[in-house]
């Protein structure tokens, strides 16, 4: 009997005794947890539309009945019910979620896995959207928290991608498809060779990316750069053309006396685009005339594309070159996911190499504030850091699986100094940089980080200093939910302190641009709101009456701010349809960023025929965080489209957006219908340009970034550069659909053989340049099946890559007298690179 009262103590005391940091620690080590997608399409809880079931198995090596821990971890949509009795599953904010032991917890048995059900809002289906870094805590905080080491990311060790061993394998097309209606294909090797074209060349043609709009061989000869070159300028500076030049230093092109003739030359020519240029080459020498040095500036890098990478022989060429668009876009995430100052500066050389001219860059969002400015400190110091600090006094939430430690590559900003860097290295590169630190939805790093200045400032008395620039409305009981599911992101555009706060900042912006010397030319507000916002607001109510819409009033008040500093306003378009027109500025940037596939081709004709400066945004092609193709283990995005590979963009026709409705389908993959006959262009109206987009949520490297931007950035040049024969001409009052067959057979030859033309030219010549530069491209899926003759057939839709297949024996070059029954995986290669690993047992 005493012996029994002594273990029920021993019981009773070891439960009321909690968690201490040595247990916490070991606990972190040793807890396994594997996260399964279940179902994509699950039949879900009452009054949800759609959702997806997952498990969480929880396993500990030993025994541990303690109730005093929690798991924090980040799900991107909301979980709406669970059906294990023994935990609690809490929504916190944004995709942050928490998991504590509930009264029926009965502890922990060595080897035993709890598993967790659970439903989640809308759907999601590629690896990259289920987050890593789950963190361990005690329920009351004492201690710190630790992030739970199975749930740490990997890299594999052959291909440089990143390994999830938290996550169980995807091997179902109920992990793929969203609805019973998603006809999606898992896009495995057999389908590729299917649904792809072959590669018909075995060597570069002689061209470039992107394709001038007249190139001819002038003889068979060819000009030897090895010697160098003797540079001769007329009405240009040099200062104008450097990073051109040394660009070419880098190959082995150097200046020298005795190297061949390089004439550059200013020479207007009228009705021809700034940009313009002519490139003779010959025996004699090279011979540039250019309209304006940015011209000349794209004749240098023309020359450089006629270099194969091999030599520096130049043929005998004569280029007669302009660009179909004015503005040629790249658009680079950086709030979500930090992206260093190294990696901006590398981008900007490689989109000047390939002819693009504008950078938007995204520094501010819920996720994270990455420029400093000038006096208000904490934007950075708290707001460019995400660390596991509930109270939010040092940094944001670990929101996107961001983990603990502030030393993250997700983590960090640019400093002053940072950011005059990029603005001098893109300016000599040709390229203006369009800042954008997104308003008012999209705002709570910005939010928090002027809490953490009020907090301060009011600690040391400065009550007025602290109330100027704070973003919480006190008396605001609105209860909302964002796009990204946070109840705190957008700023109250009623309170003047939210305008005191914007002009700051924008005075902070257009003051670095002036220390760099570079012109603030154009400012992108974002003008997203939060659906709800506001409506509790006793300072809006005023307003409410008065205004139709407040985040109409809010662009509309900030456009002006904007206009009077001397800047162009840019907003996204969805923002922009909330504003009275004849209340903007006339000179107006709009994103048009609707998918073509839901009609996206209405908002671009409606905002063009106001002859604004429409800047082609369509998701469907124009977004770098979509996977290439619709497999599981490709990284990506899913919402908008579930491929967007190197062809699609190339095929894009950004002049004739509705078209796309013959050759594309949405994101079920079923054919849809684009009807242009309300929504026809006004004569003579096109777009400004185009720009790509890389979104960075589930972008967490430098590495992973540059994956997903090429080769398909190569292939977005083109389109911008260059509209092509084959290219569908807009014509007003149109139904396209998969049956309505305009764009002809004569169009579709002729666009496979510019295909065909391109990717040998990136194949053999750009992408191998691009490797000795150190970029981290994509390499080609392999497509194999059977020929005519029954015998197994191997491609890369990209040429230039060895393909290797696994069988029994292991892994060995592909041959076709190895039965395609005998295969199990394939690969591409090149050199030391080796691309990702493709089983034949797709379902």
């Amino acid at each position: 009997m005493v012996k029994y009262l002594i273990v029920v103590l021993f019981i009773i005391s070891s439960n009321a005794i909690a968690l201490e940091q040595v247990d916490l620690d070991k606990m972190s080590r040793q807890l396994d947890v594997k996260y399964t997608l279940l179902e994509a399409n699950a039949t879900c809880p009452a009054h949800v539309a759609q959702c997806y079931l997952s498990e969480l198995a929880l396993t500990l090596p030993y025994d541990l009945s303690d109730k005093s821990w929690v798991i924090y971890f980040s799900q991107l949509m909301p979980i709406i019910h669970g059906s294990n009795q023994q935990f609690d599953i809490t929504h916190i904010n944004g995709d942050l979620h928490k998991i504590s032991p509930s009264e029926s917890f009965t502890g922990f048995i060595a080897g035993k896995a709890h598993k967790l059900r659970f439903y989640t809002q809308n759907s999601q289906i590629t690896r990259s959207e289920f987050m890593p870094n789950y963190l361990l805590s005690d329920a009351k905080h004492a201690l710190a928290a630790k992030v739970i080491v199975s749930t740490l990311l990997g890299e594999d060790a052959t291909t440089g991608l990143e390994t999830q061993s938290y996550l169980t394998p995807f091997t179902t097309l109920s992990q793929l498809r969203t609805s019973k209606s998603d006809k999606t294909p898992w896009m495995g090797p057999r389908y590729h060779f299917e649904n792809s074209h072959k590669p018909l060349e075995t060597s570069s043609p002689k061209g470039i990316i992107p394709k001038p709009s007249a190139m001819q061989l002038t003889s068979d000869k060819k000009v030897d750069l090895s010697g160098g070159i003797r540079l001769v300028l007329n009405g240009i500076t040099r200062e104008s053309v450097s990073a051109a030049l040394e660009r070419m230093s880098t190959v082995g092109v150097n200046e020298r006396e005795s190297g061949v003739l390089l004439d550059i030359s200013l020479r207007k020519t009228s009705g021809a685009r700034d940009e313009a240029y002519t490139l003779l080459v010959t025996e004699a020498g090279i011979y540039i005339t250019a309209n304006t040095s940015s011209g000349a500036f794209y004749a240098l890098q023309s020359l450089m594309g006629l270099l194969d990478g091999k030599s520096l022989l130049v043929s005998e060429v004569k280029i007669k070159d302009s660009p179909h668009y004015e503005f040629r876009g790249l658009h680079i995430d950086a709030a979500r996911n930090f992206r260093s100052k190294q990696f901006v500066l590398d981008t900007i050389k490689h989109m000047a190499s390939y002819k693009l001219n504008r950078l938007h860059l995204h520094l501010a969002d819920d996720e994270g504030w990455r420029l400093e400015i000038d006096g208000l400190p904490e934007l950075t110091e708290v707001g460019g850091y995400r660390c596991f600090d509930l109270l939010e006094q040092n940094c944001l939430l670990p929101q996107l699986g961001a983990g603990n430690d502030k030393g993250s590559s997700v983590n960090g900003y640019y400093s002053r100094q940072d950011y005059i860097d990029i603005l001098r290295y893109a300016d000599k590169h040709h390229i203006t940089v369009i800042p954008s630190l997104d308003m008012p939805g999209h705002s709570r790093a910005a939010i928090v980080s002027m809490e953490a200045r009020y907090r301060r400032l009011t600690a040391l008395g400065k009550y007025e200093a602290a109330q100027k620039y704070r973003l919480v409305d006190t008396d605001d009981k609105t209860v909302y939910s964002s796009i990204q599911h946070y109840n705190d992101n957008t700023l109250n555009v009623c309170l003047p302190q939210t305008y005191a706060f914007i002009d700051k900042v924008l005075d902070g912006v257009q003051g670095l641009h002036r220390q760099a010397g570079v012109p603030l030319n154009t400012y992108h507000i974002g003008a997203d709101e939060t659906a709800g916002a506001w409506l509790k607001s006793p300072v809006c109510k005023t307003l409410l009456k008065t205004y139709g819409s407040l985040n109409g009033y809010f662009i509309e008040r900030v456009s002006q701010m904007v206009t009077e500093k001397g800047v162009q306003v840019a907003a996204w378009s969805d923002g922009l349809g909330d504003v009275r027109v004849h209340n903007m500025p006339t000179n107006v940037q709009s994103n048009v960023w609707g998918t073509l596939a839901e009609g996206g081709h209405v908002v671009s004709h409606e905002h063009m025929n106001r002859k604004w400066q429409v800047v082609i945004s369509n998701p469907d092609v124009t977004y770098f965080d979509f996977p290439y193709t619709s497999h599981p283990k490709e990284r990506g995005n899913h919402w908008a489209t579930r491929a967007v590979d190197t062809r699609k963009v190339f095929e894009f026709m950004p002049d004739n957006l509705p078209a796309h409705a013959e050759v594309w389908r949405n994101s079920r993959y079923h054919h849809y219908e684009a009807n242009d006959i309300q929504s026809g262009l006004n004569q003579g109206v096109m777009a400004t340009g185009i720009q790509a987009h890389l979104w960075s949520e589930m972008i967490r490297t430098d590495k992973q970034a540059e994956y997903m931007l090429y080769p398909r950035l190569l292939a977005f040049a083109e389109r911008a550069w260059h509209k092509p024969k084959w290219a569908l001409e807009y014509k007003k009052g149109r139904i396209y659909s998969a049956s309505s067959e305009y764009f002809d057979k004569s169009a579709q030859l002729e666009r496979e053989a510019d295909w065909q033309r391109f990717i040998s030219i990136l194949g053999y010549k750009e992408l191998p340049k691009l490797a000795k530069e150190g970029v981290f491209y994509r390499i080609p899926h392999v497509a194999i099946g059977l020929n005519k003759n029954g015998e197994t057939t191997f491609f890369t839709p990209i040429p230039g890559f060895d393909i290797e297949i696994k069988t029994a024996q292991g892994w060995q070059p592909a041959h076709g007298g190895i039965p395609l029954v005998h295969i199990l995986a394939v690969r591409a290669k090149r050199g030391n690179r080796v691309g990702r690993t493709q089983l034949m047992n797709s379902p």
